[in-house]
């Protein structure tokens, strides 16, 4: 039962982190836009779409920096910890996530520069690191509110291919889901809760089938996306 508990604890994480994260995109800085409307933007590339962009990884770097400088002072406060390694170990690993963050800033105020000279009609090269970016990292999930604004009026290639790229990484999210669930089902088949396989083999199968209806939902806007104007 050790692989369960230890399983079920990395699922209640998960969790933790998945309602962060939620709870960030409802309270995002002004001019930062969700993953789908950086890659709707980076694709549709208009003059008013650059500055867009520039702003929004001007308020992206902002985030990268603010991280960088709690992550400087958890290192040092770890260094009191009275257990010793743990405050060793952990103090340089904060340390190296400030480093990480600080890295991250420095390509985002790049795009941000590259956007800005593309929006003003300047040639520009955009930063060796910064396609990540481009591809929506580091931006929240859009909320509820804006995918429903984007459902009613997508009329356009580029809103269309925003709202494939969401149904694809709902698909991928619902893949991993069964994969858990397979993964529980294994874990508690052949013990006292034998039962609870029952269920997480149930959950495995529906998670399936949303990623397939997510995938199916991401082909339809693929071939709006080829025939809109």
């Amino acid at each position: 039962m050790r692989t369960v508990h230890f399983r079920l604890l990395a699922l209640s994480a998960a969790a933790v982190l998945t309602f962060a994260g939620n709870a960030a995109a409802q309270d995002k800085p002004s001019g930062l836009l969700n993953d789908v409307e950086v890659r709707q933007l980076v694709t549709r590339a208009e003059p008013g779409d650059q500055a867009q962009l520039s702003t929004h990884f001007t308020a992206l770097a902002d985030r990268y920096a603010a991280e960088a400088k709690r992550h400087i002072s958890m290192s040092q406060s770890f260094v009191g910890n009275p257990s010793r390694n743990l405050g060793t170990g952990m103090s340089a690993h904060c340390k190296q996530l400030a480093n990480l963050n600080k890295q991250s800033e420095t390509t985002l105020r790049e795009l941000a520069a590259y956007h800005t000279k593309l929006a003003s009609g300047t040639p520009a090269t955009p930063p060796k690191d910064g396609a990540r970016f481009q591809g929506g990292a580091g931006a929240p999930k859009p909320t509820e509110k804006e995918l429903n604004a984007l459902a009613a009026k997508a009329s356009t290639p580029a809103e269309h291919r925003g709202l494939e790229e969401y149904f694809l990484m709902l698909a991928k999210r619902y893949t991993a889901d069964a994969n858990g669930h397979v993964a529980l089902a294994q874990a508690y088949r052949g013990t006292r809760l034998a039962q609870a396989a029952v269920l997480h083999d149930r959950l495995a199968d529906l998670s399936r089938e949303a990623a397939k209806e997510a995938t199916a939902g991401a082909e339809m806007h693929k071939g709006l996306a080829g025939v809109a104007r």
